[in-house]
């Protein structure tokens, strides 16, 4: 994922010396650092042999979303590496680095704008990569006010997400979690923003809340960094037929499109029960731990319920959510 998960972005710039990884704060907001000059570059360090292989986004990258993450990958220990994003007047972007075993993997944050073209040069060892990615549209500022959102109501199923934790959970959801996802906004303004949540169902190729289930409480969320937002409720339930599925420490983070149309590159994290989904596994419905015994196959390990402590639970993380509007449709909060 490059989640997206998830989501504020460090002011200090974090550089790492010596070829063993270990990490060292600093600013270097200086761009050409690394280069032929005088003193000499950070990562020039005795037997320092790693080199750049990859970076994500690709060069040339268009389109990319503005809280995604940037991923350096080497081909040894590249812990020594010094980073300098700068954008198109050469300004010099702090990031903050975080790296994978054996430092041959960076995961690079910064606080990027959209439509904006950005240049990545890293330097290790001597050697030096530069790459560029353009963000996409999404992420300018809201064209209608805040409160022009408050009524509206957006669908999204997790079945159209990315499940990325655990990732064989994605070949359940396909066929299971394909119940409509209701996200209203029931208070907005330039501060904060209260959001409800709900299932619904298709009827006259529209859709409708079921009356009968209760809403999920989302509490009063910043809405400083608009049009991006996070959210976050307790429990959440989500139903298939009568099988129920509990998510515990449910939260939810997207940006709305400028004029209100839509939320996009959403993601979802919560901590779900899965003791009530052993027939959706083929197994008999008493059998609690089918979906962990399952999980226990492919490298997965439950763990304890926060309801109640039984070992029952899956960390899930469900990535790339698009919710789009659901014209005439206003959600009511049902106790």
């Amino acid at each position: 994922m490059t989640k997206a998960n998830t989501l504020m972005f460090p002011l200090a710039l974090l550089t790492l010396a010596g070829c063993t990884g270990k990490a060292v704060d600093t600013s270097d907001t200086d761009p050409g650092h690394g280069d032929d000059s005088d003193s000499a570059p950070l990562d020039d360090t005795a037997g320092c042999v790693a080199g750049v292989l990859s970076t994500e986004p690709a060069d040339g990258a268009t389109d990319v979303y503005y809280h995604d993450t940037i991923t350096v990958s080497f081909d040894g220990d590249g812990g020594a590496a010094v980073f300098a994003l700068t954008d198109p007047d050469g300004t010099a972007v702090p990031v903050s680095a975080t790296w994978t075993d054996g430092n041959v993997q960076a995961i690079l944050t910064a606080s990027l704008a959209p439509l904006t073209e950005y240049t990545l040069n890293t330097t290790v060892c001597g050697n030096s990569a530069s790459s560029s990615f353009t963000t996409s549209d999404l992420g300018t500022p809201l064209t209608v006010d805040p409160s022009e959102l408050v009524g509206s109501t957006y669908v999204f199923r997790l079945s159209d997400a990315d499940i990325t934790e655990p990732a064989f959970l994605g070949i359940i959801a396909g066929t299971y979690l394909t119940v409509p996802i209701l996200i209203g906004v029931d208070q907005a303004d330039s501060e904060s923003i209260d959001l409800i949540g709900g299932l619904g169902y298709e009827q006259d190729a529209g859709y409708v809340q079921e009356p009968g289930l209760p809403t999920w409480d989302f509490p009063v969320a910043s809405f400083t960094d608009q049009p991006y937002f996070e959210a976050a409720s307790s429990l959440i339930t989500i139903m298939y037929g009568t099988t129920p599925i509990p998510i515990s420490d449910f939260t939810l983070s997207g940006t709305f499109r400028s004029d209100g149309s839509a939320i996009e590159h959403g993601i979802a994290t919560g901590t779900g029960d899965s003791r009530y989904m052993a027939e959706l596994v083929g197994k008999p419905a008493d059998e609690y731990s089918a979906v962990c015994d399952l999980a226990a196959s492919a490298g997965v390990v439950c763990t304890e319920c926060p309801t109640d402590g039984e070992p029952y639970c899956l960390y899930i993380v469900a990535e790339s959510i698009n919710a789009t509007k659901v014209d005439g449709l206003t959600m009511d909060v049902i106790e």
